[in-house]
């Protein structure tokens, strides 16, 4: 088998990071020399086929006869179209199959198969069990449709070794109520592995198998006598591996951990990227999962946009980087682990910033939407909405080299003031900038994201310019008139915190999109122009 130290340092150089398995423990079990190079399937393009090709890759290098591999064609054929049914559903906007061949590239053969299989269960997301999970997954959970509530079987443990393996790596209990926060989409997903691979795999495999995916359950924290994750896995690695009889060693099993380590950092690999454009894209391909009304092609409302980033604002503002990444027995190095957790930390300050942003501009589309007749798709008030485009597809990356090359603004050197877009329409000149405006969130909002959405435009225009012209501080200030669901009276409050001028400029600009609505969005406009003068709050330094 490929040495899992080589494998792990080639995927995190990526990041220019150098967490690796320790170099002096080599698999012994498992080899290459097993592989029959006949068995792999010619490159296609179907996923189902690179599902196919690796799963049997991985039965090979895992001692399984080349003959054994071929009787266990169909077998193969049925799991890797479970893997591809289950995380091609219309709800798998990020967890789909790039998904798990994103973490496993350069994996060994554990870490490889416990990817394919670690989110085929997203259980509330998907909403339940397809058919073909429920058959494989059959006795193991009750279903309580009336509150939705999941539990583990009474008797499963004692009727099924295998689920009662991985019960206990888990360390969960017969019965037990089983949380989607709490790892029943794991659990689930692991049981299902285990008992595709069951017939066919020795049980020191699937143990190895359940640990990967245990460990994938994300963002806990260490408990109150400093034990962590990876140290709880370990005891109850160890306890499997006693009632299994599976023959794990101590170092087999530490190895085990340490591998189910690497894994679960490369599931959330996207927290410590460089590009923060590429992680905000990212969190934005989250966004539908678990915000239904976001799964349309941009007929969903203002305000199931609000909630929806108002639930991601709260989740990254409650998250602590240092519970992100996880090493056990200093695998990933401490040094590592910083790098790691200081690039999440940045991210996620990013993000949050940007969020706050983002909700401030969507808010004071809703209040004009709420002032002039009521919630509305957000296409009819966003959609013709565009920032000057950029000259060249590297435009982003310029504007950040721009910036900190001085000698004037980015924007002056992209040949644009900083507030001197907002739609395709008009523009407004703005000679002062802001001091407490992060530059990296302004580009951002202004350049776009790296992916485009379906239900959101890919920059931000609206955001962009309250914030070149509010900064943090004052965008903070009228963030706390951000209602949702929108309201007259927090729509009023809203829009009295912004600067009238802007106010009015925003406004006409929506009539200008929004037809059915334009005299009573001109009536705003005007109503504001009117009000200039009294602004406390003004903008200008």
């Amino acid at each position: 088998m490929r040495d899992a130290s080589k494998a792990s340092a080639a995927f995190w150089q990526a990041l220019d990071g150098k967490p690796s398995l320790n170099t002096s423990a080599k698999e012994e079990e498992g080899s290459s020399s097993h592989y029959d190079e006949s068995l792999v399937l010619d490159t296609a393009p179907n996923d189902i086929f690179r599902l196919v090709q690796e799963l049997r890759r991985c039965l090979a290098e895992l001692g399984v006869s080349a003959e054994d591999v071929k009787d266990r064609n169909r077998d193969v054929e049925s799991w890797a179209c479970l893997i591809y049914g289950s995380m091609s559903a219309p709800s798998r906007t990020f967890h789909d199959v790039g998904h798990v061949f994103d973490i496993s590239r350069g994996a060994d053969c554990i870490q490889t198969i416990s990817a394919l299989f670690h989110d085929v269960i997203y259980y509330t997301i998907d909403g339940g069990l397809s058919t073909a999970q429920a058959k494989v997954l059959d006795g193991v959970i009750v279903e309580k449709h009336d509150d939705s509530a999941v539990s583990l079987s009474e008797t499963i443990c004692s009727e099924d070794k295998h689920v009662a393996m991985v019960v206990t790596v888990f360390g969960f209990n017969p019965g037990q109520v089983l949380s989607p926060f709490k790892g029943l989409n794991e659990f689930l997903s692991a049981v299902l592995a285990v008992r595709c691979l069951k017939e066919t795999l020795h049980d020191s495999y699937l143990l190895r198998i359940a640990a990967c995916i245990e460990a994938t359950v994300p963002f806990r924290k260490a408990d109150e006598n400093g034990r962590t994750p990876l140290d709880g896995l370990h005891e109850r690695v160890c306890k499997a591996n006693a009632d299994m009889e599976s023959g794990l060693t101590e170092f087999q099993i530490v190895l085990a951990i340490q591998r189910a380590a690497d894994l679960a950092n490369r599931d959330v690999t996207n927290f410590a990227t460089k590009d923060h454009a590429q992680f905000l894209s990212n969190t934005w391909k989250l966004l539908p999962e678990s915000n239904i009304s976001l799964r349309s092609d941009g007929t969903g409302h203002i305000s199931s946009f609000v909630i929806a980033l108002k639930k991601m604002l709260g989740f990254l503002e409650n998250l602590d980087p240092s519970d992100i990444y996880g090493s056990y027995q200093n695998e990933p190095s401490d040094d590592v682990m910083r790098n790691l957790t200081e690039r999440a930390r940045r991210n996620i300050s990013i993000a949050t910033r940007y969020l706050r942003v983002k909700v401030l501009g969507l808010s004071l589309i809703a209040a004009l939407a709420e002032l002039t007749g009521g919630d509305a798709p957000l296409i009819m008030f966003v959609r013709g909405m565009t920032v000057d485009e950029p000259k060249d597809k590297h435009s982003h990356q310029n504007m950040k080299k721009a910036m900190k090359a001085g000698n004037g603004s980015a924007e002056q050197k992209q040949g644009n003031s900083r507030t001197s877009y907002i739609a395709n329409f008009g523009t407004v000149q703005r000679t002062s900038s802001r001091r407490d405006c992060d530059e990296e969130v302004y580009s951002l909002l202004k350049c776009g994201r790296k992916v485009e959405s379906k239900f959101d435009l890919i920059n931000s225009p609206v955001a962009a310019y309250l914030y070149g012209i509010l900064g943090d501080t004052m965008c903070d200030r009228s963030f706390d008139f951000c209602a949702c669901p929108m309201d007259s009276t927090n729509a009023k409050k809203l829009l009295d915190s912004l600067p009238p001028d802007d106010v009015a400029f925003i406004a006409r600009s929506c009539s200008r999109i929004v037809l059915t609505r334009a005299e009573q969005l001109i009536g705003i406009a005007n109503l504001y122009s009117e009000h200039c003068p009294s602004f406390q709050g003004n903008h200008q330094q």
